[in-house]
């Protein structure tokens, strides 16, 4: 394949990069807005901002994922995938909005902060779709930059409203600010479609009957978010708090193993079909994600004391949390290679239920541990979790692989004796 393992790698460093640098910033943002109020405060605010990300993956259900495999793929235009996005436009912001008011109403600490939280689902959407829009045309810098910018202008309003004194305000309005301008600035850089389509909903029907896999594997994952939520009602808002905070530094790790499952994702697709040309790049895409897992496991050591100086020490069972949940990124690395594998194989739907399984058993066993032990002990639900996808991953991808084998071997030898 053209580009070989450089331009493989150069697109996940960069990738991964940006991901990271967001990721980053999103952790000073947390960490500002958490010195600035109570671990409760903390718990109740992320749990809401966590349900508005779990309502976004559920009203996009994979479609923005299945597009940008079938445009990496030519068999459909950027503008005709841009023009389904936007039939779905509005019907997914109302539903969102919606949703978001209702639950930020019932849990956030006050009024006005759940107003300002009700926004975060409309906010992810419309960022995940701006940003898919630019993969599908391998516009990978341009994605990157949109994220990092929407990510330091949420750092700018938190660190701007914690220091006026509106600590409880500060992360309520830091989270959406940060995913409308991110959205804002990929639609400025996807510009005008260059053919006008006006999307049906019978296109978008259409799609979402094909993206039923994507949608549940994105859903799968999402419902990750949920631990927050979980532990707070487990052992309530300060132990929650004390999650949430470990959880949102350790977004970076997790992000290495997404930015090899978003770059990976259209480039197996481009590979085509030859046995040979395909299983190369596989192998290339196992190599990267083993050797991205030498960063948490870094992390999880240096993590446990550097936590509390950076949040207080109120929140110095944070640092303990941290390492368990790194243990669980390192298995979050080596699982992205195998759902890629596996749903460019045309088996998303083993991808999505192994995923399911996994994290039903993990989210199970997070609010069981953390009646038990609290936020330290929760965290030993998401290796679990993690560790059920791997083998159910693992062994699919080994099935796929040996399944194409063999059904190969048959057409070349009719190949072979075709005169």
């Amino acid at each position: 394949m053209k580009g070989g393992l450089g331009l493989f790698l150069g697109r996940v460093g960069g990738v991964a990069g940006a991901l990271v640098a967001g990721q980053i910033v999103l952790g000073l943002t947390f960490v500002v807005g958490a010195r600035s109020m109570s671990p409760t405060t903390l718990g109740l605010i992320a749990t809401c901002a966590a349900i508005g990300q779990v309502a976004a993956t559920v009203v996009d259900f994979g479609l923005i994922n299945y597009l940008v495999r079938e445009t990496a793929s030519g068999r459909i235009t950027t503008d005709r995938a841009r023009a389904v996005t936007a039939a779905k436009r509005p019907w997914a912001l109302a539903l969102l909005l919606f949703v978001g008011t209702a639950s930020s109403l019932l849990l956030a600490p006050s009024a006005g902060v759940g107003l300002l939280l009700a926004l975060v689902g409309a906010g992810i959407w419309e960022a995940q779709n701006a940003n898919g829009l630019l993969r599908a045309r391998e516009r990978f810098a341009k994605a990157s930059t949109g994220q990092i910018v929407g990510r330091v202008g949420g750092l700018v309003a938190v660190l701007v409203l914690a220091l006026a004194g509106a600590g409880d305000y500060a992360l309520a309005t830091a989270i959406p600010v940060s995913f409308f301008l991110e959205a804002v600035l990929d639609r400025v850089f996807l510009g005008r479609a260059t053919e006008r389509h006006r999307g049906t909903a019978g296109e978008m029907v259409a799609a979402h009957r094909e993206s039923v896999g994507y949608g549940m594997a994105t859903l799968a994952v999402s419902a990750q978010q949920l631990d927050t939520p979980l532990v707070t009602a487990g052992d309530g808002a300060y132990e929650g708090g004390l999650y949430a905070a470990a959880g949102r530094l350790i977004g970076p790790l997790n992000f290495l193993a997404n930015s090899v499952g978003l770059v990976a994702g259209p480039w197996l697709a481009r590979a085509g079909t030859d046995p040979t040309a395909l299983r190369g790049e596989e192998r290339r895409v196992l190599r990267v994600s083993l050797a991205l897992c030498l960063a948490p496991l870094l992390l999880a050591v240096v993590g446990p004391p550097v936590i509390p100086l950076l949040l207080g020490e109120q929140y110095r069972s944070s640092g303990t949390v941290f390492a368990v949940l790194a243990v669980g990124a390192v298995i979050v690395t080596l699982n992205q290679p195998f759902a890629v594998i596996l749903q460019n194989r045309g088996r998303p739907q083993t991808v999505a239920v192994g995923i399911a399984i996994g994290l039903g058993v993990g989210l199970v066993a997070t609010f069981v541990l953390s009646m038990l032990g609290g936020a330290v002990w929760a965290a030993v639900g998401y290796v679990i979790s993690q560790l059920v996808i791997f083998v159910l991953l693992g062994l699919g991808a080994r099935r796929a692989r040996r399944d194409d084998a063999m059904a190969a071997a048959p057409a070349a030898a009719t190949d072979a004796e075709s005169p």
